[in-house]
């Protein structure tokens, strides 16, 4: 049974061995095993799963699962379409637009579970189980309410993924860590992140600001931002279809040669080598 939304689509299946799908989203795939049991394949590593156990696939991934008891799943795909949203909605999608990139640019699908605050993971598996109960429901308001209860799905991954981002680094000051959090979750919003922006947003003044934020980071503000932007992009191209063009302009450059000169300079590897699966280090 499958449910399509112009934004997302949800899929329940029970499979006794796997057969390759030929669906694919804009940007990534959760995956909730409802029962079951086997291995998880994905570019070449395997992982064993079990029943509750929750996955990221990115859109472009080589994936699949060599079942080994009858397993149900619940697939959940996304689309662009879903975080641009409806400008006159409730929730303003274009905020879990961004916290979606922050997810894409720094999950590291070789360290560990996805969920790692078994707290948290409880709520997970809760949203997840509920938006099962919705899938089988024929309430009208039932894909409201899954786009809302996605949301919150996104909130406790993404606070999980910044926690390892950010593990066994010191800062001192909690003013600045919540200022890396901010600046992560607003990349795709200029004036968000501009120097001026930022400072504002703390209460910083401009001239202070510059020297606030290298002596924290050790590094100054803008290259800062310009290789958290230039990680998307390498994660953008790698783990997604979406064209140099669309990266370009969602993370802020003039064109897609701005974005591949920029990664060049960084990185001295282009675009194109990235997608060939060439690895930033």
């Amino acid at each position: 049974m499958e449910i399509n939304h112009e934004n997302f689509s949800i899929s329940i299946v029970a499979h006794e061995s796997w057969k390759k799908r030929g669906k694919s989203s804009n940007f990534f795939e959760l995956v909730y095993i409802l029962e079951g049991e086997g291995e998880q394949y994905v570019n070449g590593s395997t992982h064993p799963y079990i029943a509750e156990d929750i996955f990221l696939l990115p859109s472009v991934s080589c994936n699949g699962y060599v079942i080994q008891k009858p397993t149900r799943f619940l697939f959940i795909r996304f689309t662009s379409n879903y975080f641009s949203g409806n400008p006159s909605s409730a929730v303003n999608y274009s905020d879990w637009f961004n916290r979606l990139n922050f997810i894409i640019g720094n999950y590291d699908q070789a360290e560990g579970e996805l969920i790692s605050n078994a707290a948290d993971k409880a709520h997970v598996k809760s949203l997840l189980n509920l938006i099962v109960a919705e899938h089988y429901s024929d309430n009208s308001c039932s894909v409201f309410l899954v786009q809302n209860l996605l949301v919150s799905i996104l909130v406790i991954i993404s606070r999980n993924i910044e926690k390892q981002l950010f593990h066994g680094q010191s800062f001192q000051e909690k003013r600045f860590v919540n200022m890396l959090h901010f600046i992560h979750y607003n990349l795709l919003d200029q004036e968000k992140v501009s120097l001026e922006g930022v400072a504002s947003r703390f209460h910083i003044s401009a001239t202070y600001f510059s020297e606030y934020f290298k002596r924290n980071a050790k590094e100054n503000f803008r290259d800062y931002v310009l290789r958290s932007k230039l990680k998307i992009a390498e994660a953008r191209a790698t783990l997604t279809s979406s064209s140099f063009k669309e990266i370009a302009n969602e993370l802020g450059f003039t064109d897609s040669s701005h974005l591949n000169k920029m990664m060049k300079k960084y990185y001295q590897v282009g675009m194109r080598e990235i997608r060939n699966k060439t690895t930033l280090v």
